[in-house]
């Protein structure tokens, strides 16, 4: 037995090059390991075995064919000189060598007696049927073999092997009368009720099977199952945390979710019913109940027409109670500081603080503010009053912004109209009194208000650009803005002088006197800001004012009445209605200045020197301490009551 040492890189390759090399099968090669593969070898190193065959090449040998004798079913081969190996195809039929089945490749050796019975088949198609799932599918469990036999040549070329499955072919035979056709499938569906959901496309996948197979032959009609309604939320979990966009954070902004009235805060997509189904016997097969749901309203919110959505009634901050439960909250509370870590607030409605805020931070109310802690250089807005029990220190308060701006508005049109009128009358005087110096009256005009009315000029400037701020209030109409703009043309530079200057400036007194007459703030009830210390702050209120304890260098403009319970030091107080202090002004501070309206009472328990205080158009400076000082208007005269203070 020839013996050979090689080299690898694998066994498997090896052993494939040695049987292609040698001409043999595979497993006719041994294979002995020597060395496995190592660090420095990676090479596997193995013992190859064969059995001892003379190769001879065509020039050695000389090849005759192979012949075959048939016998009814049998085929039996004469072999010719020079074969060697003989390749059995199973698939095709029965070989054996001497009396013994061979499925493998063998070597052949003279003499040997090898046979060859190929497979015939009389052709069958038969099935069996099986109903399913309960009447779902039927399905037909298919045998089908086409009728023929193998056949082989009688004569095989000179070769030194013979691979039966070079020449064995496929006879085909007709099929026999008795095979089973569509009408008996037809006839056994009937015996098994079968009346619903027939494939058309059965019977071509029943012929079309070889051997053994599978063809569902009929199918249910399946149920079309109903959609249920489902629910479109649009207001979630409330956020707590805002990222503005380009990845930027903005911690002085508003981090309250806030919707505006008529905001659809959730959606109801109504289901749709399913399609009953059908199985093979053609009893209907039942669908599923579609599945409804109905929203529950809590305040503030109402459902559309067709009771599909549910709707804000008003703007505030959406809470949904539960899966199917919604309401618009039009009342913020916040259970801790407003600072950097709750951001600013910006709310609709009421909006209620169990802290204080801190500095930079914002509070912007459509409704009350109440404040349980302290206000820390913040900016505080509330539309309909607020309440601060702590103390405001610095930073900017404003309560009832549109009232505040109106009553402005309202003033300064007063004041315009006073000092033009005052203007116009003495520019006659003027006029009459300058004899025969041939002065026209738009002359006389320009020297009364270079003279007395220098400041006319500027304050109809200002009433421009405040009415320009705020043209789309109610209370600027069309008619104010041309007086105004008719009055700004005349008064300012060389409008005086022109011929129609002093005509034009009297209409507009007419017009200004009645706008002046017929406006009117109507502030609502309880509008006001209560405080319990202020300090450096700047306050704004178009209701009333209270502060518990003190007022320190801060300057308050308030359209109604104030009252300070403690003291008032330093700092300004505009009032538009009447004033009570416990203590105004103090020794060592700046000068305390105090306005009031020419109908509005000041009443002062304890007053120290130093303090100013104009009623209308008078002003009053206290040089010395008293005490029950009261300053009133009665009988067209600015009246001052005061007792003198006991030195200390």
């Amino acid at each position: 037995m020839p013996e050979e040492v090689v080299h690898g890189d694998s066994l498997e390759e090896i052993r494939v090059e040695w049987a292609t090399k040698l001409k043999l099968p595979q497993e006719e090669i041994g294979i002995e390991v020597l060395e496995k593969p190592r660090f420095f070898s990676k090479k596997w190193k193995v013992r190859l075995s064969w059995n001892d065959v003379i190769e001879q090449t065509p020039e050695d040998l000389l090849l005759t064919p192979t012949q075959v004798k048939r016998e009814d079913n049998k085929y039996t081969f004469v072999f010719g000189e020079g074969v060697k190996r003989f390749i059995p195809f199973p698939r095709a039929g029965e070989v054996q060598r001497n009396g013994s089945p061979q499925s493998k490749p063998f070597f052949v050796n003279f003499g040997d007696q090898v046979e060859f019975c190929p497979v015939q088949q009389t052709g069958q198609l038969s099935w069996e049927l099986q109903i399913r799932n309960q009447g779902l599918a039927v399905a037909a469990k298919v045998r089908h073999e086409l009728p023929g036999h193998y056949l082989i040549p009688e004569e095989f070329p000179a070769s030194e092997t013979i691979d039966l499955a070079q020449f064995a072919y496929w006879e085909a035979l007709p099929m026999s009368s008795e095979a089973w056709d569509e009408a008996k499938l037809n006839r056994d569906l009937e015996q098994l009720q079968i009346v619903h959901g027939r494939r058309p496309q059965c019977w071509s996948e029943i012929l079309s099977v070889k051997g053994f197979g599978e063809v569902i032959v009929a199918e249910a009609t399946p149920v079309v199952p109903p959609q249920h309604a489902r629910l479109e939320d649009f207001v979630g979990e409330p956020q707590k945390s805002i990222a503005s966009d380009e990845n930027k954070v903005d911690f002085y902004a508003s981090k309250v979710k806030l919707v505006e009235e008529g905001t659809v805060l959730a959606r109801k997509i109504p289901g749709k019913p399913g399609t009953p189904g059908k199985d093979v016997f053609g009893k209907e097969i039942g669908t599923a109940v579609v599945k409804d749901f109905q929203f529950r309203l809590k305040k503030n919110v109402h459902l559309s027409e067709d009771g599909l959505e549910v709707i804000a009634s008003c703007s505030g901050q959406p809470v949904r109670v539960d899966e199917k439960t919604y309401m618009v909250e039009n009342v913020y509370v916040q259970n801790q500081d407003v600072d950097l870590a709750s951001g600013s607030i910006d709310f609709p409605g009421d909006v209620y603080v169990n802290g204080n805020v801190h500095d930079g931070l914002h509070i912007l109310a459509g409704g009350k503010i109440e404040i349980k802690g302290s206000v820390s250089r913040a900016e505080i807005r509330a539309e309909k009053g607020a309440k601060i029990y702590g103390n405001i220190m610095g930073g900017k308060t404003l309560i009832g912004e549109k009232y505040v701006a109106r009553s402005q508005l309202l003033r300064s049109l007063s004041d315009l109209q006073d000092q033009l009128n005052s203007c116009l009358a003495n520019t006659a005087v003027l006029l009459k009194a300058s004899g025969n110096n041939n002065l026209k009256p738009g002359q006389c005009l320009k020297l009364i208000l270079e003279r007395q009315y220098s400041n006319l000029p500027k304050l109809c400037a200002r009433i421009e650009k405040y009415i320009q701020e705020h043209k789309d209030d109610e209370m600027v109409s069309e008619g104010l803005v041309i007086s105004i703009q008719t009055a700004k043309r005349f008064l300012v530079g060389l409008g005086p002088l022109e011929v129609q200057s002093v005509q034009a400036l009297q209409r507009v007194d007419e017009a200004l006197t009645q706008y002046v007459e017929n406006m009117s703030v109507e502030i609502p009830e309880k509008l006001s800001l209560e405080v319990g210390y202020l300090q450096g702050a700047n306050v704004e209120c178009g209701g009333s004012f209270k502060c518990s304890k003190g007022i320190y260098n801060s300057e308050i403009h308030i359209e109604e009445d104030v009252a300070i319970e403690g003291v008032c030091r330093g700092g300004k107080i505009f009032a538009g209605g009447d004033v009570k202090i416990n203590e105004l002004g103090g020794s060592g501070v700046s000068a305390t200045y105090v306005q009031i309206g020419s109908d509005s009472r000041l009443s002062v328990t304890y007053c120290h020197q130093n303090v100013i205080i104009t009623a209308g158009r008078e002003v009053i400076q206290i040089e010395e301490d008293c005490k029950q000082l009261e300053i009133y208007r009665e009988d067209g005269r600015v009246h001052v009551d005061k007792l003198k203070a006991n030195p200390f």
